[in-house]
């Protein structure tokens, strides 16, 4: 496997992520982080998702429905590095392509695929690496 730097979960492999034709199913992505809430937070609730809804009428009305979207249990926020005053790990559902995006504010360890496989199997999907390469129990049994 090449470096890991772009992990997405996703029904299928793609090399053009418009190209995905299987969508995964948005109830069980809730279900998942809300299941696991020891570790993810919803971006709607933390201080600054509030914040932001409470003021939704400051936000220009060309942004709003694509702001309440992103604080509508699309997007779940994990390991915040209180130093730094972010998150480090931000997870995303496409709600219009049906897949999970995945952004790391740090370097991928074995314990955040892991995590993210076990995601992608309570999703009937793929972990991918840059949406070509499947991440499995055995990439990750290599890393040691």
């Amino acid at each position: 496997m090449k470096k890991i730097f772009n992990l997405w979960i996703a029904k299928e492999t793609f090399d053009y992520v418009a190209n995905v034709k299987q969508r995964l199913n948005y109830d069980d992505w809730v279900n998942f982080i809300d299941s696991n809430k020891n570790y993810f937070t919803w971006q709607e609730e933390t201080e600054e998702g509030k914040e932001t809804l409470a003021n939704i009428e400051k936000v220009p009305e060309g942004f709003r429905e694509r702001v309440i979207k992103g604080h509508s249990k699309h997007k779940a926020l994990a390991e915040f590095n209180s130093k730094k005053g972010y998150y480090e790990v931000l997870i995303s559902y496409n709600e219009e392509l049906g897949i999970i995006s995945t952004t790391f504010q740090k370097p991928v360890k074995k314990q955040h695929l892991n995590m993210l496989l076990d995601m992608a199997k309570r999703l009937q999907a793929y972990l991918l690496n840059n949406g070509t390469e499947i991440i499995d129990e055995k990439v990750l049994d290599t890393m040691g």
